[in-house]
């Protein structure tokens, strides 16, 4: 049987979607939708990608999707050293550049640094104090190790719980691999206790908010994730942009003298 069938199936359960719901998104009948999960029809490329586009499939899972059907892929998957990137990675480089003095930077799907600008270079070496690079290259995982982040944050159960949290609804969500791994190795990093529990008790701010200890100084600061909205590449559609803010005058006035 082909695995079109089953992959469909996946998709369909986890969007919480009967084959009923999706027949009608996708304006087919269920008896169709239920022959194709059950290898009795092969679909057209066309009737996969209107399916991907209604099961709002990533770029990655309606090319795997074609891929389960016979068919070659509907976006391309391009390197951000690629030619074709040179516009994509000129326009990260400009939002990295024009967001200083405060940190930001760009990560791949599984969280991976890219790029970073000045302040978050400066930042991350003053954090290692002259130990070399970090130990990872992941975000998640620098924020959970011992010889990286933790140690310097100061409500670190507050922002790893969170973190987990947020993950493990991603996991649920896409069931992407990278993703799973990423969260057993952060379940093998000592988390909070009680991390699967949010804190109920009356919320400080209107953001959750790293604190920061560097070298004397209090650093409280936010942040914002940015994706670009007509991607057509797959990869180009996982690039996440972190950028960081300060949560007040005392940590703005910091990142002010630091990059003087």
């Amino acid at each position: 049987m082909s695995a079109v069938g089953p992959l469909l199936s996946e998709y369909r359960k986890m969007n919480r979607l009967s084959q009923l719901d999706l027949s009608l998104m996708a304006d087919v009948s269920a008896r169709h939708i239920s022959f194709i999960e059950t290898g009795r029809t092969s679909p057209s490329r066309s009737m996969l990608l209107r399916l991907a586009d209604v099961l709002h499939l990533p770029h990655k899972d309606s090319n795997l999707l074609l891929h389960s059907g016979g068919y070659t892929a509907a976006y391309s998957e391009l390197d951000l050293e690629a030619v074709d990137m040179a516009p994509v990675k000129d326009a990260l480089q400009l939002i990295l550049d024009n967001h200083n003095p405060y940190p930001a930077l760009v990560m791949d799907g599984s969280w991976n640094v890219l790029m970073a600008n000045r302040a978050q270079q400066v930042m991350t070496a003053q954090i290692m104090d002259g130990r070399g690079p970090p130990p990872t290259m992941n975000l998640l995982e620098a924020v959970f190790r011992q010889d990286c982040y933790r140690p310097l944050i100061e409500n670190w159960d507050e922002v790893a719980s969170h973190t987990l949290r947020r993950l493990r609804k991603q996991v649920l969500a896409f069931g992407k691999a990278s993703d799973e791994a990423l969260y057993k190795r952060l379940l093998e990093l000592s988390p909070p206790d009680n991390w699967e529990q949010p804190n109920d008790s009356p919320a400080d701010g209107p953001m959750l908010t790293v604190d920061f200890k560097l070298r004397g100084h209090f650093l409280t600061m936010f942040s914002t994730l940015s994706q670009f909205g007509t991607a057509l590449d797959a990869g180009m559609e996982e690039l996440l942009i972190e950028s960081y803010f300060p949560a007040d005058e005392q940590c703005k006035a910091f990142f002010q003298q630091f990059a003087a």
